[in-house]
């Protein structure tokens, strides 16, 4: 150990002890000469402060002409206010001096120097008072007189102030010959009396040097047969004094690299940055002895969580010598013991939330910072798109770099490669150290690169969320980069805690599901009532009238009835396509479809449904818009989205125009000029079972399932729908298809909850 072997290296501390002597002798032999130095220095200072105020009191005077010039310039009319800061320095300047210079010469100065500058301020304000050429020309030169006077007297007194100083500059060099003299003398005087101390001292003490040395061997073999311990002692300043090989294998450093160094080093940077450190060692100074858990940093820069003993050492008198610190890396045992705590309090979660979003944000919340220092939980949504649901990091500026990174690079088939890759095939994957080339090949531009670097990435994993054979989404779980790296007891922990999430969610998706299947029932059951009451009071009304002989009743009551018979068949498709969204099975029968020639079907078949309604109905097609659709359920989608143009825009003309939105997608839209729809309301529209409280109320009411629909059917085949409406002024719903739809058959028709921002 260093201690023990510096003890037997130095032979000489008695010399030491001597020299301390010799430098008490030589204290008393220059104490008298360093008293008059410092008297003489005080003198010198005096004097220098006396100079200092002199240029001070010229650089008022100065402040004072300029801004008067500038007033001058200026006509005059703010010239009190303008120099009345610098002339009140120059007499506040002039008020010390006279306090400091106490001989009559000085005291006539200073007063010639205050006279010369009221006559200054005297003709400068008499300078404003006469506007004639004459009287200002007088007026100058009396500034000008005065002002000559004032520089006069301040150079007279500087240079009196600099002769003193020149005086007093002089006594100080002699004293000083005469303390190096003396110092010499005394210096001599003293060594000689030490190295006899020395040798005495010397002659005493080396009996009891080599009992210690021996001691110290001992004790220095005890403690380098320890391994699995970091047994290290610091000084009084925390810096590391000794140093054993289990300190040396738990740590990294060697001793000859890490003697003298501060004990901060072994802290995280960020402990160290908020001097937990020294907070710890000053509690460990107050109490005695510390016992602590936390994270410790290697050489490498990995870290490991340590059970940590530090023991503060004191001499007899109780003065603090150092300290010993006992370290154990208890990493394995931490993690075991915090696996179990996880997965209990993840079940917890689980068990208790019934929210999809909020389940997501609870996992991601179990996995910061306790196995990673950021977490990106992507889920899948029913159209086959990874969207991120939750995203955090230990470091909020961090956070703000991801959100960032996945608004602007929102994740696609194939980026990111490594979590469509582990979507694919199921399996995690563990890049323990992400090199630079890996973090480049994932970025999309050059500007997606730096909001990656931003992170700062040092270690990856992605693991899937997997119930039996489903696949809902994937954790990607970082690392800082120079901070821990992941394992595979971390692999291990966080494909357990995918499995439960996955599990959990699908639980909430079922349940969630289960109560949708009641309402569906009972809202079904309400509006399956009424088209078929109403069918059955005109059948009867159509009875009596034929009895009667009333043709014209009969036939009206026969387009009624057939009119809530088609009411009742949407209804029933609705209802079917509803069964089969809830069902997850949405697979497209694609083949070529004109779009054009469909809605022209549509508008043919809902022509004297207009006619009934007084709505002029208008179709408009550009040819040629041709792409790979499933028929039925795009004509499911211009079925619902005409039927609400034609029940809202009733007396009003309806529009149904198909065009090129560009090379790849076709438009789709359906125009209105009826009641419009509320601001606040057109977010709910395509919602299930919404309905629109806000229209006239002669409008038939609906059931809240077709513009549900149309929204899953196009987003089915890749595309988007959206409305455009103000009240009073009808609405637009807009649908854009592209024309060759990536085929998807999705495993969930669960709404996606909305992206987290």
């Amino acid at each position: 150990m260093a201690g023990p072997r510096r003890l037997a290296q130095d032979d000489g501390w008695g010399l030491g002890a001597s020299l301390v002597v010799a430098f008490v002798l030589l204290a008393m032999a220059v104490g008298a000469l360093l008293t008059t130095r410092g008297s003489v220095q005080s003198r010198v200072m005096e004097r220098s402060l006396d100079l200092q105020e002199v240029g001070q009191l010229g650089r008022a005077f100065s402040d004072k002409v300029s801004l008067a010039n500038s007033a001058l310039l200026a006509g005059g009319q703010s010239l009190a206010e303008d120099t009345a800061r610098a002339r009140q320095r120059f007499l506040d300047t002039e008020e010390r001096l006279r306090t400091r210079l106490t001989s009559a010469d000085d005291q006539a100065l200073v007063e010639e120097v205050r006279a010369a500058e009221q006559a200054h301020d005297t003709a400068l304000h008499a300078l404003l008072n006469h506007p004639t050429p004459g009287e200002q020309t007088l007026a100058r030169q009396r500034l000008a007189r005065a002002h000559g006077r004032v520089r006069e007297a301040q150079a007279q007194l500087e240079q009196k102030v600099l002769a003193r100083l020149a005086r007093e500059n002089q006594a100080a060099l002699l004293t000083d010959r005469w303390e190096t003299a003396l110092l010499l003398v005394a210096s001599l005087l003293g060594l000689g009396l030490a190295s006899a101390l020395a040798w005495v001292l010397h002659r005493r003490l080396n009996p009891l040097r080599r009992e210690a040395a021996a001691s110290a061997h001992r004790f220095q073999a005890l403690v380098e047969g320890v391994r699995d311990y970091a047994l290290v002692l610091l000084d009084a300043r925390g810096r590391v004094a000794s140093w054993n090989p289990g300190a040396e294998r738990i740590k990294g450093w060697s001793e000859a690299e890490i003697l003298g160094r501060p004990s901060s080093v072994f802290y995280t940077s960020e402990e160290a940055a908020t001097g937990v450190p020294e907070r710890e060692l000053a509690r460990a100074l107050r109490e005695g002895r510390l016992r602590t858990e936390g994270w410790r940093q290697r050489k490498d820069g990995s870290r490991f969580w340590a059970e940590v003993s530090i023991t503060a050492l004191r001499d007899e008198g109780g003065m603090p010598q150092g300290f010993s610190v006992v370290t154990r890396d208890i990493t394995e045992q931490r993690r075991n013991e915090r696996m179990q705590e996880l997965l209990a309090e993840a079940g917890r979660v689980f068990h208790q939330s019934l929210d999809p979003d909020l389940t997501a944000a609870e996992v991601a919340r179990l996995l910061v910072p306790e196995v990673a220092d950021g977490c990106i939980l992507y889920l899948l949504t029913p159209a086959g798109e990874l969207r991120p649901r939750a995203v955090t990091h230990v470091q909020p500026e961090r956070e703000a770099s991801l959100w960032e990174a996945l608004r602007r690079f929102p994740p696609r088939a194939g980026m990111p490669p490594a979590v469509w890759e582990v979507m694919r095939t199921g399996r995690s994957r563990l890049d323990v150290e992400v090199e630079t080339q890996d973090v480049e090949d994932s970025a999309e531009t050059d500007e997606h690169l730096v909001l990656i670097e931003r992170v700062a990435i040092g270690s990856s994993m992605v693991v899937p969320l997997r119930a039996g054979r489903e696949t809902l989404g994937a954790f990607v779980l970082m690392t800082a980069r120079g901070h821990r790296r992941f394992t595979q007891a971390d692999q291990v922990l966080v494909e357990e805690l995918a499995g439960r999430a996955a599990l959990a969610l699908v639980n909430t998706r079922l349940l969630r599901e289960a109560r949708e299947a009641v309402d569906l029932i009972a809202v079904t059951a309400h509006d399956l009532g009424n088209p078929l009451h109403a069918l059955q009071l005109l059948l009867s009304k159509v009875q009596r009238a034929q009895g009667a002989g009333r043709d014209e009743d009969v036939r009206q009551g026969l387009v009624a009835a057939r009119g809530q018979a088609q009411r009742l068949g949407q209804l029933l498709h609705n209802l079917l396509d509803l069964s089969r969204l809830s069902s997850g099975k949405r697979a497209l029968d694609a083949a070529p479809v004109d779009l054009g020639e469909l809605a022209r079907e549509v508008v043919e078949r809902f022509a004297e449904a207009a006619a009934q309604a007084g709505c002029d109905l208008k179709l408009e097609v550009e040819p040629g818009q041709v792409g790979q659709w499933d028929r039925i359920r795009l004509d499911r989608v211009v079925t619902n989205l005409l039927s609400n143009a034609l029940k809202f825009g009733r007396g009003h003309p309806v529009t149904v125009s198909v065009s090129a939105l560009d090379v790849e997608h076709t438009r789709l839209r359906v125009r209105d000029e009826g009641v419009g729809i509320a601001p606040e309301a057109q977010r709910r529209v395509f919602e299930r079972f919404e309905r629109e409280r806000t229209r006239k109320a002669e409008a038939e009411a609906g059931y809240g399932l077709g513009l549900y629909i149309a929204r899953q059917l196009v987003e089915a085949h890749g595309g988007v729908i959206r409305l455009e409406s103000v009240p009073g002024r009808g609405a637009t719903f807009t649908v854009d298809l592209p024309r060759m739809p990536r085929p998807v058959e999705e495993t969930s028709m669960a709404e996606a909850p909305p992206l987290q921002q």
